[in-house]
């Protein structure tokens, strides 16, 4: 996040839902990009990709996704841009996703359902930014919450039956459940889950506090290896430890590479 956010958290505490939930721990880590490439090149990782979240204030909204911008035309081999709104904005929303896919945004997300307000609305009013994105052919990555274990900061009530609600509304956009999911992938292997899930990725942002590392191979085999994609959840997680906790997974030589980065590559249209 730019640096601007460290000099004005006491302003985005109060105007942000989302940033208060996620961010008031004083031990919740903000950083900038420099420390990002750093954690990269210490960890084997090529290529970032570089998500805001559900932002509630439009302000810090366009801030966030601005240093994104910004800091992927500085590293255009290194990290690859999304843009953060929240649906419920309307045209605003729609706008903003416009001028930051001309400026080389990739995706949209990290939607957090909970903070923003979509869950108490009507799936209907997402339909400007999901018919947008479906005609722009980009993804929408959706925060998702386990219904069962441990709570966390940020944790929400996103649960694979929202999940499955979202998807059966807008069948024909492109998802990327965080966290797995909250565990959808291994519902995968009901028929007609698995035929919804057709456009539906999911990654494994803050896998090491989540789940075992046979997480990976056994939802590569519930929905297929070519809808996982690996993610650290820097600086939550660091990169190193969730390279390391990867690299323990029992996944076949077909699997791995798809995982670690063949499938964003492809997802993200970017040329090896």
């Amino acid at each position: 996040m730019p640096p601007d956010v460290n000099f004005s958290k006491d302003q985005f505490l109060r105007s942000d839902r989302t940033f208060h939930e996620l961010l008031s721990d004083p031990k919740a880590k903000i950083v900038q990009v420099e420390r990002l490439i750093e954690s990269m090149d210490a960890s084997g990782i090529d290529v970032s990709v570089c998500a805001g979240f559900g932002w509630t204030d439009p302000e810090l909204a366009v801030l966030s996704n601005d240093y994104n911008l910004q800091i992927a035309n500085e590293h255009p081999d290194r990290l690859i841009p999304l843009c953060s709104v929240n649906p419920l904005w309307g045209q605003q929303a729609v706008d903003e996703i416009g001028r930051c896919v001309e400026l080389g945004a990739k995706g949209v997300g990290e939607l957090h359902p909970n903070t923003q307000g979509i869950l108490d609305a009507d799936l209907a009013s997402l339909a400007p930014v999901l018919d947008l994105t479906r005609n722009l052919d980009i993804p929408v990555l959706v925060h998702a919450s386990e219904p069962v274990g441990h709570g966390y900061p940020g944790k929400g009530t996103v649960t694979p039956e929202l999940l499955m609600a979202l998807v059966n509304a807008y069948p024909n956009n492109k998802f990327v459940f965080s966290h797995f999911g909250g565990g959808l992938p291994f519902y995968g292997l009901m028929p007609e889950v698995g035929a919804a899930l057709k456009n539906v990725y999911f990654d494994s942002a803050a896998f090491p506090f989540l789940y075992r590392s046979e997480v990976f191979e056994i939802s590569a085999k519930a929905v297929g290896f070519e809808k996982i994609l690996f993610a650290s959840d820097y600086p939550v997680v660091s990169q190193k430890r969730a390279v390391a906790e990867f690299a323990e997974a029992d996944l076949s030589n077909e699997y791995r590479p798809a995982i670690a980065g063949g499938n964003a590559q492809s997802l993200f249209t970017v040329r090896p």
